[in-house]
């Protein structure tokens, strides 16, 4: 999957003159009518990650950032489930980078395409109810569920291999579960 956005936004409508339930009246209609439903899905793979090393006698020439070395054959990749604390503390193989020798650059990618960051999967919902309080006045009263399973998002992992953290993430980036409830009156 490529790292772009799959956003679908779903609205749907309930009872009479609405897209479901048109036909429906009287006391069906106070019940089942006005509702409406909404959500959001947005599904997105993970950023390409970019190793640095500490600086080296390049770095007084202003050679920029310096790339660590990758070991041959050296399983990149972390295991376990990206939502598991395991992981967190080592989302990847940092045994397979080195430093490289004084004067020379690294070996490793700008962005090493088999290492991302966490992929996102998110998604929010909405219930809102249509009714009328008077002629003149209406009323919506409103449910927003936002991250409704709960995922945590985890940021990016450390990917400097001079630091004591290398390859551990430092902290979620999303917020848990919210829910907000809302009622507004139009007159």
């Amino acid at each position: 999957m490529s790292p772009q956005s799959a956003t679908p936004v779903c609205h749907r409508s309930f009872g009479h003159g609405q897209q479901y339930l048109n036909n429906i009246s009287g006391l069906a209609n106070v019940l089942v009518g006005g509702w409406r439903v909404n959500g959001i899905t947005t599904v997105r793979s993970g950023l390409p990650l970019a190793m640095v090393a500490a600086g080296n006698g390049l770095s007084q020439f202003g050679a920029g950032s310096i790339r660590p070395n990758y070991i041959s054959g050296c399983g990149k990749s972390g295991t376990g489930s990206p939502h598991s604390a395991a992981r967190a503390e080592q989302w990847f193989n940092t045994t397979c980078f080195s430093q490289p020798d004084h004067f020379s650059f690294g070996d490793e990618p700008r962005v090493d395409p088999t290492l991302r960051s966490q992929a996102l999967n998110n998604w929010d919902f909405a219930i809102n109810k249509y009714f009328d309080v008077t002629e003149q006045v209406k009323a919506k009263f409103g449910t927003e569920v936002f991250d409704i399973w709960n995922h945590a998002q985890f940021a990016e992992p450390n990917t400097n291999q001079s630091s004591p953290g290398f390859g551990q993430v430092g902290h979620q980036t999303n917020l848990p579960r919210t829910i907000q409830f809302s009622l507004r009156f139009s007159f």
